[in-house]
């Protein structure tokens, strides 16, 4: 019995001591998704910050606390708990922006027309925007709608900030992670395959995708010059000028 009763308590203390490590584990893990969201949260104020700020004010804090009290017209500046449930609160697949608020802009009203069809994979959509980024410089590429929302509503971390961008409070502006993007400012060009696509550059045709899916080639300089049914322009006054390229899925053979 008293060997036992040793053996018992080897056992707690062996649990209490796996607790322990697991207890110290995720509190690591909850210290760095802290720091995550702040940095996070720093980067969203930085944007709102323009050059001449920096000549008059010290440092980046003293400019932030300027920037909670100065935003601009038309701009709701979130609290730090407003972006955290907006980009760290994983929405899940079945949340869709379409079925919420949507602002009136032509844009975001055709974004949400496609949401449900790209989701259940009837119809891929690509987007070409064109505007400026939050410094005022120029700004184009093109964006994989499905894989962009689908990290948004899985991760809520990376990619474009869609709780916003359908709210009408952020411009969609295309970035280094997305099909293509150019930066006008310097001359940048970044290309990148995504889930649904592979870049394929053709010296004689110009750019085009191939849909992995079923294996068709979406050449965009035939989209823009012929008239097609599933190639749209758009010219949004938040979002400046857009194309949006749709491709009807066909069942891969």
């Amino acid at each position: 019995m008293e060997e036992k009763g040793l053996r018992l308590g080897d056992s707690q203390l062996k649990s209490q001591g796996t607790r322990n490590f697991q207890t110290g584990k995720d509190g690591k893990k909850r210290n760095a998704m802290d720091a995550i969201r702040c940095r996070a949260y720093d980067n969203y104020l930085n944007s709102f910050i323009k050059m001449e700020d920096r000549l008059y004010l010290p440092n980046d804090r003293a400019i932030q606390q300027l920037v909670r009290l100065r935003s601009p017209v038309g701009t709701v500046m979130m609290t730090p708990s407003q972006f955290k449930d907006a980009h760290f609160s994983p929405l899940g697949t079945f949340f869709y922006f379409s079925e919420q608020n949507v602002a009136n802009d032509p844009l975001t009203i055709a974004l949400a027309e496609r949401e449900k069809p790209n989701a259940f994979k009837t119809l891929s959509t690509i987007i070409f925007v064109s505007t400026r980024d939050s410094k005022g410089f120029s700004v184009s590429g093109y964006i994989d709608l499905e894989q962009s929302l689908r990290s948004f509503k899985t991760a809520g971390v990376k990619g474009h900030p869609w709780a916003e961008i359908f709210s009408g409070h952020r411009r969609l502006e295309p970035d280094q992670q997305d099909l293509s993007f150019i930066s006008w400012n310097n001359g940048k060009v970044f290309y990148n395959d995504s889930d649904n696509y592979k870049i394929i550059p053709d010296a004689v045709k110009g750019l085009s995708f191939l849909y992995k899916g079923d294996g068709s080639i979406l050449t965009i300089e035939k989209y823009i010059t012929e008239e097609h049914s599933l190639c749209t322009f758009i010219e949004s006054p938040k979002h400046g000028s857009a194309v949006i390229y749709d491709h009807r899925i066909r069942r891969k053979m």
